[in-house]
């Protein structure tokens, strides 16, 4: 098909007809908290925990058998809330204010193996890190098991299935001692079978069948605490103060003092491959790290220089800068930049300045109902989970990984929410130009059948492809949040090299069943028929236990 960004035009015209939709309320389960403080400005909010409330969310008086919305959340912590008034509303302290109860996400190893696009490993401990706890001298631990499966089966009957176990754990001061240990470890089993006519009978067809099992391990590390500042970690574990560079397999030292942090680490990186412990990738290196913490947010910035080898002799040899900032109010910055400094000319070594790779993210909640996010990347060093990704998915992540992308998220009123990305890849050595946009518009708790209803769609220009996938979607929470349903359908076209043409349509299933507060199953099943009328579906299930 011919492309047009005209596509993209009626899109919006949608999503501004349906902003003009009227609002409608429905019963949820609700968290309980207190007003503790009151400020000039803000309304301080107290909860048992914050877990499912989120920037933006509206705090409900409870009056008259009705809940009003008198507050919206602009800050949080583990366990109380920032907030601003809305309307005429007085507080005062002590009042009981309310919040509707989301349903509990999935853990992040089910979210990476269900995605349609990549979660890197770095990305991903970055993340973590911001939500984990400060560490005290008390003995804790925390973790969770999960099984998980996925089964894919196509019209030529071949059928191929995946098992996978998961661990992690996090257990810090050991018994109350100076030791704590993490790990992060999945063991995989892959079963491949195919069907193949028999050379002695046409009419059979003989299964040839492979079984691989793979154990990976993305984090699995020992800690000892010299002293209240220093440490030396032995194992596997990426470092927040180099979180861009990957997994370290070897020894780590660090030394955080209350502003200046710095370390040394020797080991190796892991096989590019398959993840592996690889030693012929010894690598060294150093770095100094400077924190901030304020009332209004916090501030890193750390310098390393790295030295890699391949088979002992130098492969690289760079200085790697990495700054993270929310000092300033609403807005997040992170940015990382590697910078080479070792080369060959007529195979011999020589010093050079060159930027080899760069990621910067910038994240500003301009309104308490409106958001964006602009970013670069041009990051090589990227580990991923193995993700269960069709063929257009696949194609997306590939596409639109790096080079630019800007990103906003409006919500005009409490039930209508509308967001998307643009992205724009600049053509270099390894890859073409390229265009690509998505946006979505949801409207929750849509009248008499108190679901949430989304459309959305994606666009996709390159040199050899061009295309548009549009797609909606219906959700809704049962018994009280216990049981989360999705059903969704998605129409995919693609030209390829301006003749070839791909269309697909695929419908969705997602259900997740909250069966105890840390007992989780979540499935989800998927048909997809492209254009030669072929069938594949998918079925994925998890089990989670945490603890």
């Amino acid at each position: 098909m011919n492309y047009s960004w005209k596509n993209i035009k009626q899109i919006l015209m949608i999503a501004f007809i349906f902003i003009g939709l009227n609002t409608y309320g429905q019963g949820r389960e609700y968290l309980k908290g207190n007003i503790s403080f009151i400020s000039s400005q803000n309304v301080y909010v107290q909860f048992g925990n914050t877990t499912g409330i989120e920037i933006g969310d509206t705090l409900f008086s409870f009056k008259n058998q009705a809940y009003q919305p008198i507050l919206i959340v602009k800050n949080k912590s583990s366990i109380s809330c920032i907030s601003t008034i809305i309307g005429t509303y007085i507080p005062a302290v002590s009042n009981q204010v309310y919040v509707r109860k989301r349903v509990e996400t999935a853990s992040m190893d089910v979210l990476a193996q269900k995605s349609k696009e990549g979660i890197a490993l770095n990305d991903q401990a970055r993340n973590n890190a911001k939500k984990e706890k400060q560490s005290t001298g008390n003995s804790t631990i925390d973790g969770r098991v999960s099984l998980s499966g996925f089964i894919n089966n196509t019209s030529d009957t071949t059928l191929n299935s995946t098992f996978r176990f998961n661990l992690s754990l996090n257990a810090h001061h050991i018994a109350n001692s100076k030791f704590s240990a993490e790990c992060d470890v999945s063991l995989t089993n892959r079963n491949v079978h195919t069907p193949f006519i028999s050379l002695v009978d046409s009419t059979k067809f003989i299964n040839y069948s492979q079984t691989f099992n793979d154990v990976r391990i993305y984090n699995l590390s020992l800690k000892y605490e010299l002293s209240k500042t220093a440490s030396v970690l032995f194992g596997r574990k990426i470092n927040m103060n180099l979180a861009n560079i990957g997994a370290i397999d070897g020894l780590e030292y660090e030394n955080s003092g209350k502003y200046i942090s710095y370390g040394a680490v020797v080991g190796s990186r892991p096989d590019t491959y398959n993840y592996a412990i690889n030693p012929s990738l010894f690598q060294f290196g150093a770095f100094i790290s400077h924190q901030l913490t304020t009332n209004t947010g916090s501030m890193q910035t750390s310098v390393a220089l790295f030295n890699q080898t391949n088979n002992f002799l130098t492969d690289r040899r760079f200085v790697y800068i990495q700054h993270s900032n929310s000092l300033l109010k609403n807005v997040d910055f992170f940015g990382s930049a590697e910078v080479d400094l070792f080369g060959l000319q007529n195979n011999q070594p020589v010093t050079t300045f060159n930027l080899t790779s760069a990621y910067l993210s910038l994240h500003w909640s301009m309104l308490h109902n409106l958001s964006l996010a602009l970013s670069y990347d041009a990051r090589k060093n990227i580990y991923y989970y193995e993700t269960y990704k069709s063929f257009v998915d696949s194609l997306l992540d590939k596409e639109t990984r790096q080079g630019f992308k800007f990103q906003f998220n409006y919500r005009p009123f409490s039930r209508l929410t509308w967001g998307g990305t643009g992205g724009y890849r600049l053509a270099s050595g390894t890859s073409d130009q390229s265009l690509n946009g998505y946006t979505y518009l949801t409207y929750s708790q849509v009248p008499v059948i108190d679901a949430s209803f989304t459309i959305n769609a994606t666009a996709l220009k390159t040199t050899y492809l061009s295309g548009m996938i549009y797609g909606a979607s219906l959700s809704r929470d049962l018994f009280n949040g216990r049981l989360y349903a999705d059903l969704s359908y998605q129409n995919v076209n693609y030209t390829y090299n301006t003749t070839t043409k791909l269309h697909e349509n695929n419908t969705d299933i997602d259900l997740s069943w909250r069966i105890t507060r840390k007992l989780i199953f979540s499935t989800d099943l998927q048909a997809m028929k492209d254009t030669n009328g072929n069938f594949q579906g998918h079925l994925f299930f998890n089990i989670t236990q945490r603890f």
